[in-house]
């Protein structure tokens, strides 16, 4: 089903349904969805069951079919041996005897809807076919009958004052995609998309036959694709007709065109009358291999294909011709994350070339993603012979006029940070701080080098600084390879993330996915999304192993141990969480969600699930941070603080800790922030026998948790209470119900009738019946029986007291 065509299929119903006696003609190319537009056009107006399809009209052996294909007569009957072109020699009134009789036939009353005969497969509309379909049109309306004809062209002009043509365009680029989409297996990455696009102008057909002769690898973006050698059967068939009627200078301007990557705009060629331009790329190709030439405008052949330092093959190819070799090559596979084109050990390739670009790029790439690609060597960051000044290509697109303090400071940046990704320790994170702040305001940034440092501005808790550098390079022109568009998507939802923005965690994510599938795997990703999406629906985490084990770095794997120790805090899983999060800290003594909010996380999470006095040692030294005054400076990491020293300091229930952090705080902190105090205090309320003032914080931190749209932590409450709950109390279920549906409740627990219930509160019956359906729900019961049950057991105090 071709989608994306609102216009064309209002126009198209419009017609259908309309009482004027016109022929409506939906022209275009061949494969560019004419016949599933048409019959989904006809479906969306009722006439599903009541339109007939004529199949092969012009032929000697024509049929009618349902709009489903399921049933099919033979009309050859009413053609004639010459075919339709013979208007005058052809029975159309037999012919629409035999479709109506047909259609009645099996459908019982032939269907409610507008009665339309749909006849496909015209071809060109020649004078002859015109005044064929002419004359079947107007014994058709005699009869009740509308006429939609399907044709690649019209040769006809001018037509009929009676016949409306529709032309059928290309399809944009999310509607392919959703085509592409239903018809392949393996999820295309967005670029991928916009070359299939323009290889195929759109035309669905065309993208299809072009997307089967790629691998899953090219279509996911992992392994790059330039575009086809040669034409395949379908782009034969329709540009036949088209490139016949090219003249000799225009197919030579079209074979000797480069051809390649595709351009925003798309390739145009006007032709030498001036009154309309060739945009079929493949309509190039098939005239390259008419003239048998390379494509080369100077006449001279391209090697076949050259190879990189590595010894593996690219292809090299651009829009302009030109060939690429050795570090071009390869820095190309690294800004478009093609990953699946490098080695093993990506190092190799930069050890072979050593270029500081390449060096740069290998590096952040490395970085972004969380794979050990790099020799974590002591005193070696970069393989002999890469020149010292690769740093400042790791930060800066073009280096020149860069201070010599600036680009020093750059440097030690980077080899912390790469020590960093080995070791999870940071040494010296003052000079880090003071570092960052000198690299972070100057012009012409490359955003994997932004995100980098986005990175690490987070993980020492200057999430206002890590905010600052987003927006300052947000309008920054340049980002147009993929590693700098994905680096750019990741770095705010890392931000997102921090801030507890799990809906925008989650949007970012998509956005970078969609440009390169295989994003979904990398680990700080599936770290991230696991994290949001406890957050948003209560989705526990499926599995902890990470994919590709073995080959995350330190710092990757202690960051992801952390998401999943808070998306299991999250939905009420403390057990787990404090597993993971002790993981998190060893492997990372500095993730990106900062010292103090995992600490604190496990610190939450031993209290939820651990009793007093049996904390290991191992988790016991965890427990106590060293967090200087820098790193708890921003609103909500001082929160956070505030919240761990709260639940360390065991001052009794009411805790004074946590009355000061929920009441004193100087600047209001997030609702993030403000839900995971209530939380925690709640929580802690709770085990130490305060149920009443734990079960208050906690349905506070319900109905915000409604409002900030955070609904996951609905279920770690839920399952908390329920594990504290000794049964005599009233599960927190109750609380859920609203005004109307608790007076409800309290009437059906009574005794009272459905009918009752209406007359007591002023609704109709059926909203009663509605309205307790969905308490039922909520309160995890199937019936009145089941509510009268759980009221007797565990009643709330408002239904006690009615």
């Amino acid at each position: 089903m071709v989608h994306g065509r609102d216009r064309e299929l209002r126009v198209i119903g419009h017609f259908a349904t309309d009482l004027d006696p016109t022929v409506l003609v939906v022209r275009g190319l061949s494969g560019i969805g004419k016949t599933a537009t048409v019959i989904r056009a006809l479906k969306l107006v009722g006439a599903g069951a009541s339109a007939v399809r004529v199949v092969r009209p012009c032929s000697p052996r024509p049929s009618a079919h349902d709009l489903e294909n399921s049933r099919r007569i033979d009309l050859s009957a009413w053609s004639v041996p010459d075919h339709p072109e013979h208007g005058s020699d052809f029975d159309a009134s037999g012919f629409l005897r035999a479709v109506s009789a047909w259609a009645a036939d099996g459908g019982g009353d032939g269907g409610t809807g507008p009665r339309v005969l749909f006849v496909d497969d015209v071809g060109v509309l020649t004078a002859e076919r015109a005044r064929w379909l002419q004359h079947l049109a107007d014994e058709a309306y005699g009869q009740d009958w509308r006429v939609i004809a399907a044709v690649r062209s019209i040769a006809a002009e001018p037509l009929s004052d009676d016949v409306e043509v529709l032309e059928l365009g290309p399809l944009d680029r999310g509607s392919l995609r959703r085509v592409l989409d239903m018809e392949l297996s393996v999820p295309v990455a967005a670029d991928v998309v916009e070359q299939l696009r323009w290889w195929s102008a759109g035309n669905p057909r065309l993208a299809l036959e072009l997307a089967g002769s790629l691998s899953a690898a090219e279509l996911r973006g992992d392994a790059s694709w330039t575009g086809p050698e040669t034409a395949g059967s379908a782009a034969r068939r329709v540009y036949r007709a088209m490139l016949a009627g090219l003249d000799p200078a225009t197919m030579t301007a079209l074979a000797t065109a480069p051809l390649g990557n595709p351009p925003l705009g798309g390739a145009a060629l006007a032709r030498r009358d001036g009154r309309s331009a060739v945009r079929h790329p493949l309509l190039a190709l098939l005239c390259r291999e008419a003239r048998g030439t390379d494509g080369h405008v100077d006449g001279r052949e391209a090697p076949a294909a050259e190879r990189d330092a590595t010894g593996a093959q690219v292809t090299g190819v651009h829009a302009t011709g030109a060939h690429v070799t050795g570090a071009h090559a390869a820095e190309r596979i690294l800004d478009g994350l093609h990953l699946d084109e490098l080695p093993a050990r990506a190092w190799a390739v930069v050890a072979a070339t050593p270029e500081p670009r390449l060096a740069a790029r290998a590096v952040g790439v490395s970085l972004l993603t969380g794979r050990t690609w790099l020799d974590h060597r002591e005193g070696a960051l970069v393989p002999d012979g890469v020149a010292p000044e690769w740093t400042d290509h790791l930060w800066w697109r073009d280096p020149a006029g860069v201070p010599a303090g600036t680009r020093a400071a750059g440097a030690r940046v980077a080899a912390a940070l790469l020590r960093l990704e080995g070791t999870g320790e940071l040494p010296d994170p003052g000079t880090l701080r003071a570092d960052l702040r000198l690299l972070g305001p100057t012009p012409g940034q490359d955003w994997v080098g932004v995100e980098i440092q986005v990175h690490a501005l987070l993980m020492l808790g200057d999430v206002v600084g890590a905010r600052s550098l987003l927006a300052d390079h947000s309008g920054t022109a340049g980002e147009s390879t993929v590693a700098e568009i994905v680096a750019r998507d990741l770095a705010a939802a890392r931000v997102a993330a921090f801030d507890g923005r799990a809906v925008d965690v989650r949007t970012h994510l998509a956005h970078a996915a969609e440009l390169r599938p295989s994003v979904d795997e990398w680990l700080p990703a599936r770290g991230l999304r696991a994290a949001a999406d406890a957050v948003v629906d209560g989705t526990a985490p499926a599995s902890t192993m990470p994919a590709q084990a073995g080959s995350w770095s330190a710092r990757a794997l202690g960051e992801y141990a952390a998401d999943l120790g808070a998306a299991h805090l999250v939905v009420g899983q403390a057990e787990g969480a404090v597993a993971l999060l002790t993981i998190a800290l060893e492997h990372c003594a500095w993730p990106y969600r900062g010292r103090v909010q995992v600490r604190c996380d496990l610190v939450e999470a031993v209290m939820a699930s651990t009793p007093p006095g049996r904390v290991g040692p191992r988790v016991e030294r965890l427990l106590q941070p060293v967090v200087t005054p820098e790193e708890r400076s921003a609103v909500d990491v001082a929160a956070a603080w505030s919240r761990l020293r709260a639940l360390l300091a065991d001052d009794g229930t009411p805790s004074a800790a946590f009355e000061a952090a929920l009441h004193a705080a100087p600047v209001p902190m997030s609702p993030w922030q403000r839900v995971r105090m209530l939380v925690a205090y709640g929580r802690y309320a709770v085990t130490r026998g305060a149920r009443t003032t734990g079960t208050a914080l906690l349905d506070e931190a319900r109905t915000l948790v409604r409002l900030a749209g955070m609904t996951g932590w609905l279920r770690g409450i839920d399952a908390f209470l329920a594990e504290t709950d000794a049964g005599g109390g009233a599960g927190p279920e109750w609380e859920v119900l609203g005004r109307h549906e608790r007076e409800m409740v309290r009437l059906a627990v009574h005794g009272a009738t459905n009918s009752q219930i209406a007359q007591a509160t002023f609704v109709s019956e059926r909203t009663v019946v509605n309205r307790l359906r969905q308490a039922y729900t909520t309160l995890g019961i199937r019936d009145r029986r089941d509510l009268v049950r759980l009221a007797e057991t565990r009643p709330p105090a408002w239904l006690v007291g009615g």
